[in-house]
């Protein structure tokens, strides 16, 4: 049987009146995979986030298999989508460890004996078991990076998309971090994670979506997606696109390009 995959098809969102992301179709993305979505400032990335994870009124089609997550009632999302949000509100009331409880509730996890099991296994995993008892205000904004992540993943969903997962994390936790992903995935699960890091993306990203002003730009595998001449066309910066001595891809900015 083939995995499912997430399917978007002339998709579009924005705030009020000002559209956001107009009829973009993305390539289907697989499970198994990170999907790494990438481009400049307000291109549209978090938007389309927040859109596939029912934050959002959009038009246009996202299926996932034979569902339609834009159609989905707020509970059958909440069993589907584990959804990371750019920052988490510093008056946030609730503890570390309610905050997770909480989001197994709203995902109506089957076996609520199992709750505090599953809480406990996740805050361990993240490395964040001595915070389970703070309040979420009283956490820096890397604790409560961590604890949205884990409020996000504790459910096991299918669909994980992480807005921006490792912006206030250290290294060590980054790394950390996108460990915790793609083990995730590795489990038949989708993760679309809006990165900013196009090294970064290169390193963990099976595929990477690259938007232009609500558009898509291009896609398909890091060495393929990201060369010098779409970081002079999008990013408007001469690169060098080159392999460390691990093959690691990396993009090296030289200049801020002349035909922009």
């Amino acid at each position: 049987m083939n995995p499912i995959e997430l399917k978007v098809e002339r998709l579009s969102a924005g705030y009020r009146n000002r559209p956001v992301i107009c009829d973009i179709t993305l390539p289907p993305i697989r499970a198994g995979e990170i999907t790494a979505l990438v481009g400049p400032n307000a291109a549209g990335k978090s938007t389309l986030l927040r859109a596939l994870a029912g934050l959002l009124p959009a038009q246009g089609r996202a299926l996932f298999g034979e569902k339609s997550i834009l159609e989905l009632s707020p509970a059958a999302r909440a069993e589907l989508i584990g959804f990371m949000p750019q920052s988490v509100p510093q008056a946030a009331g609730l503890t570390v460890f309610e905050g997770l409880l909480t989001a197994l509730h709203l995902a109506r996890s089957s076996n609520r004996n199992h709750f505090m099991e599953k809480a406990t296994d996740v805050l361990s995993r993240l490395g964040i078991a001595e915070i389970a008892l703070e309040p979420m205000h009283r956490l820096s904004g890397g604790q409560r990076q961590l604890a949205s992540l884990a409020q996000s993943i504790v459910s096991e969903p299918l669909l994980l998309m992480l807005d921006e997962p490792t912006s206030a994390l250290d290294l060590r936790h980054q790394f950390e971090v996108m460990n915790i992903v793609r083990d995730y995935v590795r489990k038949g699960r989708i993760a679309v994670v809006v990165l900013h890091d196009l090294t970064f993306a290169a390193r963990w990203a099976d595929n990477v979506i690259i938007m232009e002003k609500g558009n898509l730009k291009s896609a398909g595998p890091p060495a393929v997606a990201i060369t010098p001449e779409m970081l002079a066309s999008v990013y408007g910066v001469d690169c060098r696109v080159e392999r460390c001595s691990c093959g690691f891809l990396q993009v090296v900015v030289d200049r801020l390009s002349k035909h922009r």
